[in-house]
């Protein structure tokens, strides 16, 4: 049997034998999962405080999720709402991505990108410093010139035509990891930003 022949920096070997990253890295994550579940209680209060919790697309409750290796490096995400049947989607989906930083995107698509994109468009001038997504595929995460556009960049008629241009419309912002103390304020008021412009929320 011929062995592999595997080469180790000397970084790589160095890593390899400090545990201690590994069990940092374990306590920020789970600092951060308490972070958003933080954020997801406010959520929560304001819905039932508002008798939103029986009405689509809050009817499913909130979820947060974990995962290591979006484009390598690990991540937490909080989707509330997180409607999702067939072609008709509703989220706004809260993310921590290690490494690069805190974002909250409102995704719709099929019925629910029918109802709402009209306010949507009406929102240009409160949308100025989010992004729209120009990928085709929905589920990109990073913020890159491939993949997300500065709506401030854009006049109106090419807002409005990015809107209509794929099946989804995405609509995101982000925030730099060093906030992590107002993080939840910030990605909470966020939150209620968008549903305030999709005008469920008063």
């Amino acid at each position: 049997m011929e062995v592999p022949k595997i080469q180790l920096s000397t970084t790589e070997a160095e890593l390899m034998n400090n545990a201690a990253i590994i069990l940092t890295k374990n306590s920020v994550l789970d600092k951060m999962k308490q972070l958003l579940q933080s954020v997801q209680e406010m959520q929560v209060t304001l819905v039932d405080a508002q008798a939103l919790h029986q009405k689509e697309p809050f009817i499913i409750s909130p979820k947060i999720s974990k995962g290591e290796y979006y484009m390598g490096l690990p991540y937490l995400i909080l989707d509330y709402p997180r409607t999702s049947n067939g072609a008709d989607l509703f989220f706004i989906r809260t993310m921590f991505w290690w490494g690069n930083f805190f974002s909250s995107t409102l995704h719709l698509s099929g019925k629910f990108k029918e109802a709402f994109m009209p306010a949507m468009i009406d929102s240009y001038h409160e949308f100025e410093d989010l992004y729209i997504g120009i990928n085709e595929y929905p589920w990109m995460h990073h913020f890159e010139p491939d993949n997300y556009l500065r709506i401030g960049d854009i006049d109106r008629n090419e807002f409005e035509k990015r809107c209509s241009q794929h099946a989804h419309l995405k609509i995101g912002a982000t925030w730099p990891l060093h906030c992590w103390e107002q993080a939840p304020v910030i990605l909470y008021e966020h939150w209620k930003f968008l549903l305030t412009q999709c005008g469920i929320i008063t």
